[in-house]
């Protein structure tokens, strides 16, 4: 065989050796960029999000920092190679033909670059030495970060040589190059369990490197090997999609099948089928605001310069962490990590990785500082924000330790009778509406025979309520109906709701008229026994269509419908149902309460099933998104909103005097994040929020019989 530089399908022609590749195509902005270990790590970990970023078509660029275990030189490596081009290929209906590898630089080190123009694909390979499942590979990345080895030589024909830093930096040029919204990483630490040595110094090089870059990407990490023993929470259907990529990764690398085919599930490993059912990521939030507590206490500066410390909670300045990762406090000071470990004071501006931070859902403060070299770092590789002798200090963080912190906003409380809103639970709705410029809470209230709301004060204050609705059309319809938003693509809020005949609604067009809107999801009235379904669960969806539960299931409808198609006949009309946008693509999704915790299905998913799958997230098996400790919340105790602005509802409850919210990783919730501190001693029997939207934080509240507490 003559072998020629210039064939697209070099790499797959043995003969040819990958040393003979051309020159590679430059990398290209992409939306979704993915940086792990191993060349399975993100079929198995990472589904079923890549296959739908690369459906998207907005670009997605994958990096697999190492190689496979094959000597410098050999083809060990390129069996994985092949096979990825295969799967991904497969998503888009490539042909092998139609990738076009080749060599690249990147920071001063060589690697191969696969592209699938057309898709917008890249996969990268770094090929540094695998470090094996604990690390103790002569080359392995734990013994670069021990400082064991100073930097190791690429499994390549063309070999680089890698130090710390150099992985860093080439990391951070390729998160600049490609310029994503999203990274998707592995573990960063083992908080939730051993996982591979290289699955979290891998994700542990993606926080620096994003530190170390000019980007904003929103980061989610994916739990790996450690999730094998929590509760399956992938769909039947998209397993069954999953393992059809993945088995055509493998029939090129274990021979189940001929490569360019894909193995039958039944022949696919057994770890990585086990694997595949399940799905667990942690969230770094991109906006939260408040005091940072740890423990009885919170962080406090004084000047520029001096160290952090902490202070008693009431008289300590708030802090803003913004999408840059800068946490400013309310005195015009940010915070900084040194190198010493020392966190400080600083004037604000200055863009250096000890002034970026990374808050993930578990409440861990991850640092953009580089870790000194230390004797024992497997289970603890990256800094956190900790406490030693009293004052916080960047420290190795990981099993056993990493201290758990909260940015949660205060609360006011105004009395209800300040506010003369009566009603409570689902009967109140919180939005923005036109005559305020800040969130009102509202509802039909008794004797008023239409809508009044109480508007916001800056404080989070409430202000008696006033008429919303025209006098002489008012918007009477079962109070628990009431829906806020968007229904006709003005961009204001109206006000909506169901009556016997169907849908009522009062526009700010119209300025709040109540005119019909559709004869679907009437109802014989609120006492109606086959009302309190839809009643409850009514809301104006991202698209302006309003959407309900009846007797037939989820149904949706616009302007002047008379009836709705079926989406999903799945939700039990016993138990409380929620509307949201999951996934962030502007289409009402559902949700609803179990015993075994929430359950939820994506309306883009329908096509595949409409069923609801397991959305909570479980730590060694014990469901954490709010609804196994005690109670299954209704749709009076639990409410959805977008509380960060990444587009995405999180499931929010009062627990213990604050307000959590569980947020969406767009197929299933992390942990709880507190996002607000409620009045000592409150025990809310509701809880409300704004729908949030344009990159704010959502105002929230809390209710109880008197009192009504709420965010500024």
């Amino acid at each position: 065989m003559l072998c020629r530089p210039w064939l697209l399908f070099a790499l797959a022609a043995a003969a040819c050796g990958d040393n003979l590749l051309p020159d590679g195509e430059p990398l290209a902005h992409a939306s979704d960029l993915t940086i792990v270990a191993h060349q399975d790590d993100d079929l198995l970990f990472i589904q079923p999000d890549l296959f739908e970023a690369v459906q998207h078509g907005t670009g997605l660029t994958n990096v697999y920092v190492t190689a496979g275990n094959g000597k410098r030189g050999d083809d060990a490596a390129n069996p994985r190679y092949e096979a990825l081009l295969r799967a991904y290929g497969a998503i888009v209906g490539a042909t092998r033909s139609e990738w076009s590898c080749g060599w690249i630089e990147i920071a001063g080190h060589t690697a191969q670059h696969c592209r699938l123009a057309f898709a917008g694909i890249s996969l990268v390979f770094l090929a540094y030495p695998d470090g094996g499942l604990e690390g103790k590979a002569p080359n392995s990345l734990l013994h670069l970060w021990e400082g064991k080895i100073a930097s190791a030589s690429t499994v390549s024909r063309r070999p680089t040589t890698y130090d710390q830093r150099g992985l860093i930096d080439t990391l951070a040029a390729i998160i600049d190059l490609t310029a994503p919204a999203t990274l998707r990483t592995l573990e960063v630490a083992a908080t939730h369990g051993t996982d591979h040595a290289d699955h979290m110094i891998v994700g542990a090089l993606a926080v620096l490197a994003t530190a170390a870059s000019s980007q904003d990407p929103e980061l989610v990490s994916y739990r790996g090997y450690n999730i094998s023993d929590e509760p399956a929470n992938m769909s039947p259907a998209l397993f069954a999609r999953s393992a059809d990529i993945l088995g055509r990764y493998e029939a090129c690398t274990r021979g189940c099948a001929p490569c360019g085919e894909a193995c039958a599930i039944p022949t696919l490993d057994k770890v990585h089928r086990d694997l595949l059912h399940r799905r667990y990521a942690i969230g770094m939030r991109t906006r939260a605001s408040g005091l940072l507590r740890l423990g009885d206490g919170c962080m406090d500066v004084t000047s520029a310069g001096d160290t952090a410390m902490i202070s008693d909670c009431a008289t300590v300045p708030t802090w803003q962490l913004d999408e840059h990762g800068t946490l400013r406090s309310s005195t015009g000071l940010c915070l900084r990590a040194l190198a010493t470990g020392e966190v400080i004071g600083d004037t604000c501006g200055v863009d250096d990785p000890g002034g970026r931070f990374f808050l993930d859902d578990d409440g861990h403060l991850w640092t953009g500082v580089v870790p000194a070299a230390q004797r024992d770092m497997a289970l603890a590789h990256l800094y956190c924000v900790g406490v030693s002798g009293g004052r916080p200090r960047a420290e190795l963080c990981g099993a056993p330790s990493a201290p758990i912190w909260e940015l949660a906003r205060t609360t006011l409380a105004t009395p209800r009778a300040a506010t003369t809103i009566t009603r409570t639970g689902r009967a109140v709705r919180m939005a923005r509406l036109r005559r305020g410029p800040r969130a009102m809470v509202c509802a039909i209230e008794p004797g008023a025979r239409g809508l009044m709301c109480a508007p916001g004060m800056a404080n989070g204050g409430l202000l008696p309520a006033i008429r919303i609705d025209d006098r002489d059309a008012p918007l009477v319809i079962e109070p628990e109906s009431l829906a806020l938003g968007d229904v006709d693509g003005d961009a204001q809020t109206d006000a909506c709701g169901r009556d016997a005949d169907g849908i009522l609604c009062a526009t700010a067009a119209s300025g709040y008229r109540a005119a019909r809107w559709s004869y679907a999801l009437g109802g014989a009235g609120p006492t109606s026994a086959t009302a309190t379904a839809t009643a409850r669960s009514l809301t104006i969806a991202p698209d302006g269509k309003i959407c309900g539960l009846d007797d037939a299931g989820v149904i949706c409808i616009g302007k002047d419908a008379t009836s709705g198609t079926v989406r999903s006949t799945w939700p039990d009309r016993r138990a409380a149902l929620w509307f949201a946008d999951l996934d962030g693509d502007h289409q009402a999704d559902w949700c609803t309460a179990t015993p075994a915790g929430p359950a939820c299905s994506l309306a883009s998913e329908t096509a595949l099933s409409s069923d609801g799958v397991a959305w909570g997230y479980t730590l060694r098996g014990m469901v954490e998104a709010g609804m196994a400790d005690g109670a299954i919340p209704d749709t009076a105790t639990a409410v959805f909103t977008d509380v960060d602005g990444d587009g995405r509802d999180d499931l929010c409850m009062a627990r213990d005097g604050v307000i959590v919210c569980a947020r969406s990783t767009g197929h299933g919730f992390g942990p709880r994040s507190a996002v607000a501190r409620l009045p000592a001693g409150m025990v809310p029997t509701s809880v409300w929020a704004e729908p949030a939207r344009g990159g704010r934080e959502p105002k929230v509240c809390a209710a109880d019989a008197t009192t009504i507490a709420c965010t500024d």
